[in-house]
């Protein structure tokens, strides 16, 4: 683990139970734009946030999950005719990422601007950005405070990264109320993309005493927590624990970006249609196995989370979910295999990784 290092967190996080309630006091006054998913629109999520406040002027419901540069791209301009000061993204990581992809702005308030710079035809300079207030319905995430969105492109079977150093939410607000609603599925697959990046930022080259230690926290927090939740979709106790477990994990990340789980994930998510949440995590037994004993801070970081230098506990984890941890029940095949492995040496993720497969 590194010795010199730093550690870096702008936005204000807020964890409080029905804090939605006061989100006027946030927002302040400024013209805002209210970014969400159609679910929130049918259940009379947005009639409701406005009779919190009288500074939305406008709304957008349109997110799909995955966003897309060619979806992005239509709604930018519809987007950018109003003037607003403040977006208030609220919803899963979809809406999360779209709205870093709407905060980002030149003169031109043209959509080509953001593409350019997130496919790396265009430099990162004379952007400006659009605050965002942060209010995630999904533990899993971790978009609400860390500074990239991850947007694809299916025709290339391609995802992008959207990074800059500047692009956090002014605040993040964590209600765990507000989770009460997502359906078994979504649960489990958030709390293991949760789980996956807390372990991620543990065999990091970019790991600090910080980020392990908000890391360790976060995992044994889903361990303890997340199949009993997966069996009491009320409980909000649980809840509560699952997104605390989703705060630590992205404090953590935040500041070490993903490894090689992730690395992976994208092309199985692109090509087998896997659900993000468990393409990035039913290869961690298979990466815990491979760095123990490798590192001395790792080995102490797996033997608190799991009281044993073993994948064991998270196999069993995994089984009791229905997540299977074999590639080829995801359809891929040994020589796909192969091939997601030669293309680990190009990524950027995958070079974060301590662990080699």
């Amino acid at each position: 683990m590194n010795q010199k290092f730093s550690y870096y967190m702008p936005t204000k996080i807020v964890y409080a139970n029905n804090e939605l309630e006061n989100i006027a006091k946030y927002i302040d006054g400024r013209k805002t734009i209210l970014i969400t998913s159609q679910g929130f629109l049918k259940r009379g999520f947005v009639d409701k946030i406005k009779t919190l406040t009288n500074s939305i002027v406008d709304v957008y419901t349109d997110v799909k999950s995955h966003p897309e540069f060619k979806d992005l791209e239509k709604s930018y301009t519809q987007i950018h005719k109003n003037k607003f000061e403040l977006i208030l993204a609220v919803g899963g990581g979809s809406v999360l990422d779209s709205s870093k992809y709407f905060s980002v702005y030149d003169d031109s308030k043209e959509a080509k601007f953001v593409t350019d710079m997130i496919r790396g035809t265009a430099t990162k300079s004379n952007y400006k950005l659009i605050p965002i207030i942060s209010i995630p319905t999904t533990a899993g995430t971790g978009s609400e405070i860390t500074p990239w969105a991850t947007i694809w492109d299916m025709d290339e079977k391609k995802k992008y990264s959207l990074h800059l150093s500047d692009l956090f939410s002014e605040i993040a607000i964590y209600d765990p109320t507000l989770t009460l609603s997502v359906p078994k599925e979504i649960t489990v697959q958030t709390g293991l993309d949760t789980l996956s990046h807390a372990l991620e930022s543990i065999w990091n080259k970019n790991a600090n005493p910080i980020t392990v230690n908000y890391a360790i926290k976060s995992s044994k927090l889903i361990m303890q927590n997340l199949v009993e939740l997966s069996n009491d979709l009320d409980n909000l106790e649980h809840r509560d624990a699952i997104m605390k477990a989703c705060m630590y994990a992205g404090l953590a990340f935040s500041n070490t970006q993903t490894a090689i789980a992730h690395g992976m994930s994208y092309y199985i998510t692109a090509h087998k249609g896997v659900p993000h949440g468990i393409a990035c995590s039913f290869t961690l037994p298979l990466l815990i196995d491979n760095v123990i004993g490798k590192h001395d801070f790792i080995d102490a970081a797996i033997l608190e989370i799991f009281g044993e230098l073993s994948s064991e506990k998270l196999r069993k984890l995994l089984k009791k979910l229905n997540i299977s941890t074999e590639f080829g029940d995801y359809g891929v095949s040994d020589k796909e295999f192969e091939e997601i492995k030669k293309s680990l040496s190009n990524n950027q993720r995958a070079g974060n990784s301590l662990v080699k497969i």
